[in-house]
């Protein structure tokens, strides 16, 4: 594939992802800081913007942009690394992103075109697929394993935020401003404490073979608004989201997006 259409792909999927966790984290902190909104997941921001006609757009157009980021990441994940030996695990963290993604683009293209409103929300997807694989053999273990990987993820995400060489990190051009670095960095913070949630959500429902324990984000941001001064928590959070985002739009300029030479990514 050629190398220009290739950096085209990965701007366009970067700027879907941005306006994903903007999406995720303004609905969530209008919600903490009673300005209207919801705490909201992916679902519930694509239902947001299928309420109207000019949402709809905006929805078919994240969708598009989330397919190009999913055949960013497969790309990554199957291109030679110049002559860098690329680890089997890190490849196959880079396949199943774009597994996940290409999901997500899915969902939300069939629910533009779709005559009925999206149904559902993301704490009820998350309980219905563990629920499925609690009905399949060695499914539980593999709900504890997912959210081992989680928590795993998240303690990852706080290691990479901490680390004083960021930019050569998440592979960041020198020339990439420090408020790029410094959003990147608060955003992983604020991803990890919603993956460590989440993945435990998942542990304790393994544990105790019940699927009604499973949460997806909105569980997890409710959760945090039950601790004292939740509400201030949650706007700390659901800010980290945002400034997740806005990041994502400088990885889409100052990013090295030759995949051949792409060391890690968030």
């Amino acid at each position: 594939m050629n190398s220009a259409l290739i950096r085209l792909i990965a701007r366009v999927g970067y700027v879907a992802r941005g306006l994903v966790f903007i999406s995720i984290g303004g609905l969530t902190l209008a919600a903490a800081i009673g300005l209207g909104g919801r705490k909201a997941g992916f679902q519930e921001t694509v239902k947001s913007l299928l309420q109207d006609g000019v949402g709809g757009f905006v929805a078919f157009c994240l969708g598009a942009g989330l397919l190009c980021f999913s055949i960013w990441r497969l790309l990554e994940a199957v291109l030679p690394n110049d002559d860098r030996p690329r680890s089997l695990f890190q490849r196959a963290i880079f396949a199943g992103s774009g597994l996940f993604y290409l999901a997500l683009s899915g969902w939300t293209l069939s629910n533009v075109f779709s005559a009925r409103p999206p149904q559902g929300s993301s704490d009820q997807s998350a309980r219905e697929w563990t629920a499925w694989l609690m009905g399949v053999p060695a499914g539980t273990a593999l709900i504890g394993a997912i959210g081992l990987l989680l928590i795993t993820g998240a303690l990852v995400f706080s290691v990479r935020a901490c680390n004083r060489h960021f930019k050569s990190a998440v592979a960041l051009r020198s020339d990439a401003p420090a408020f790029i670095s410094a959003l990147g960095r608060y955003g992983l913070i604020a991803r990890a404490v919603i993956y460590a949630e989440i993945g435990g959500f998942l542990i304790y429902a393994a544990l105790s073979y019940r699927s009604r324990e499973a949460k997806g984000f909105v569980g997890a941001f409710q959760t945090i608004e039950q601790f004292e001064y939740g509400d201030v928590i949650l706007s700390v959070t659901a800010a980290g989201f945002i400034a997740f985002g806005v990041y994502e739009f400088g990885a889409a300029i100052y990013r090295d997006l030759v995949p051949q030479r792409v060391q890690s990514d968030p």
